[in-house]
């Protein structure tokens, strides 16, 4: 299979929840327990990778929801310009990738398509950062090499400023 069969599409009732594992029992329960809810209360949106070929198998996803930063709490680099006292963003709340897809530069596909979806949200709504908590140092330095800054030493809640950051054409 190749990866360009991929595709992200929100979640939906054909996809097997059931299946997916990525080897973290908070992100799995989510996927499975959790995410219908949140979307029905309009908390966060749920949207997986699959393959064209497996429409109904999860290979990954990620979820996000409008975030609200207080000014004080960006670095001071980053708050530059920005009038007002709260910051709008969006948080990339999960990201997780099945045990049998982990390896093959998919989670790098993952989060890029979550960063471009936030970049074509800010086209539309105004948005200035996007947000993650990661779960661990591991995950941490995952989202830093994708230009994710921590908020403070030691930290595991990053920010990417979307300043920089333009959808694809």
């Amino acid at each position: 299979m190749s990866v360009d069969d991929l595709q992200v599409t929100p979640l939906g009732p054909h996809h097997d929840r059931a299946a997916f594992t990525c080897g973290e029992a908070t992100l799995d329960r989510y996927l499975r327990e959790q995410a219908s809810q949140d979307r029905k209360r309009s908390l966060a949106r749920c949207y997986v990778l699959t393959r064209a070929s497996e429409p109904a198998r999860i290979v990954g996803y990620y979820t996000l929801s409008a975030h609200s930063l207080r000014l004080h709490d960006l670095p001071e680099d980053a708050a530059r310009g920005i009038p007002y006292r709260d910051v709008p963003g969006v948080l990339i709340g999960r990201l997780a990738l099945d045990v049998r897809e982990q390896g093959r530069g998919l989670g790098e596909r993952l989060l890029a398509a979550a960063v471009e979806h936030c970049a074509r949200l800010e086209s539309e709504l105004g948005l200035r950062v996007i947000v993650v908590d990661a779960l661990s140092e591991g995950a941490a330095r995952f989202y830093e090499r994708f230009g994710f800054q921590r908020f403070g030493s030691g930290e595991l809640r990053l920010f990417l400023s979307l300043r920089h950051v333009r959808p694809r054409t």
